[in-house]
């Protein structure tokens, strides 16, 4: 099996996957069309943009509506992050699935269906408010595979279209996720105090049929382009860089939505329930700084990997360091800055990574697969978290908080000295650009 170079980004000549012999994707993904770098592909990254708007906003809103449903319907804080947590993890634990569907059905048709199933489970979560296991399906479920069907072909479809920029495009996607969940974390708690969650619930459905299915529409891969849909490619199980990359993520997104649910409720320990949702907003416009920002870095200056690495390293050192102590809101606000930096690059140097990896033609094929590594950490990382502040003094102030910020760090530290062996293996010079 021939190693790749360690001399990344990928060029046009070289975008191809040089282990993948056994795949019955034998072309290179390029020809000489012109809709390659084009405005066509800008088109489809602000379609794929405004989706995630729409969905991470609603996702990383959750925060807000939750600590609403446990203020009026006594619901545990503990119950209710699972339901958050189930609707994320269909995010990934159904990729496999969705992918096998967009060979089937194709992108815009996918993009389209998870849309409409998105506004459905929000409509339905509306009359379920005062139900837990209504919340579970409606919301949990229903919305979940929604999201699952949508964040797929938004996640690869960008990185079919561009030769160079694909970090950036990728960056660019995933940015307007976290610039919606900025924009509709403060919106959300305005609709909370105005028209109740029942409303809020209707409201997000309507914002999803309005918004995701017309942009599902331009969800496609370039016409003229030699690109096919690549099967699963479950043989990378076999290899070593694969696994060790499936691990690291896998244990690494553990702590990415904790900060998002728990910072509503921990910032009103030191600040009023006004200023705790600014600091959601401003923790979402650093995670939108840090998903522009890591592609950027991807593309042009230090590489995929390093890239991942420095986003863990951010996330886990502000979650050991800084959060813990956040006694003021100077504190705090320096933990949102640097913690939302590194969890929101997180997401949008995954696909190109992988893009780098192993070719960005294969990462349908590979994504899904890596997804499933992430189940665990997106269903049952908040409630862990959620878990240790339930069993901490509540009258100890922020230090009932600490146990759950410790976890929070060291699960991202862990994963950045995995992604630390994959770059290793991956070039065996950890200085050189990768």
């Amino acid at each position: 099996m021939q190693e790749e170079k360690c001399d990344r980004p990928v060029t046009r000549s070289q975008d191809y996957d040089s282990d993948s012999t056994s795949s019955s994707l034998t072309k290179l993904e390029f020809d000489d069309s012109e809709e390659f770098d084009s405005w066509k592909g800008w088109a489809v990254v602000a379609a794929s943009s405004c989706i995630l708007f729409i969905y991470l906003g609603i996702i990383y809103s959750w925060g807000v509506l939750e600590t609403e449903l446990v203020d009026t319907m006594s619901f545990s804080l503990t119950t209710m992050t699972f339901v958050g947590s189930l609707a994320t993890s269909f995010m990934v634990s159904i990729g496999f699935l969705v992918g096998m569907f967009i060979r089937r059905v194709g992108y815009r048709r996918t993009a389209c269906l998870g849309a409409l199933l998105m506004g459905l489970g929000e409509f339905m979560a509306s009359w379920a408010t005062k139900s837990l296991p209504g919340l579970f399906i409606c919301h949990g479920v229903v919305f979940g595979i929604g999201g699952g069907l949508t964040i797929l072909p938004c996640s690869t479809v960008p990185l079919r279209w561009f030769r160079k920029h694909r970090g950036l495009a990728t960056g660019v996607v995933f940015g307007g996720g976290s610039l919606g969940a900025a924009i509709m974390s403060v919106a959300t708690n305005l609709l909370v105090d105005e028209v109740g969650a029942a409303w809020t619930f209707r409201i997000f459905g309507l914002l999803l049929w309005a918004v995701c299915i017309p942009a599902g529409l331009f969800i496609r891969k370039p016409k003229n382009a030699n690109i096919t849909v690549p099967e699963l490619q479950w043989y990378r199980f076999k290899e070593r860089k694969f696994l060790v990359l499936f691990i690291g993520s896998g244990l690494g997104c553990f702590p990415l939505f904790v900060p998002s649910y728990f910072i509503p409720i921990f910032a009103r320990a030191v600040a009023s329930q006004k200023v705790a949702i600014i600091i959601l907003a401003f923790w979402n416009v650093a995670s939108t700084i840090g998903r522009v920002g890591a592609g950027f870095l991807a593309d042009s200056v230090l590489g995929p990997l390093n890239s991942l690495v420095l986003s863990l390293f951010l996330a886990g050192v502000s979650s050991l360091v800084i959060w813990p102590f956040s006694s003021s809101i100077a504190v705090l606000s320096v933990f949102i800055v640097i913690n939302g930096m590194g969890c929101g690059a997180f997401f949008s140097l995954i696909p190109t990574t992988v893009g780098s990896m192993f070719g960005a033609r294969n990462a349908l094929g590979i994504l899904p697969l890596l997804w499933l590594g992430w189940f665990f950490g997106y269903f049952f990382g908040s409630p862990i978290a959620a878990g240790l502040y339930a069993m901490a003094d509540k009258n100890s102030g922020i230090s009932a908080y600490r146990p759950a910020a410790y976890y929070t760090g060291a699960m991202s530290i862990v994963g950045m000295l995995i992604i630390v062996c994959v770059r290793w293996m991956y070039c065996g010079k950890l200085m050189t650009r990768v």
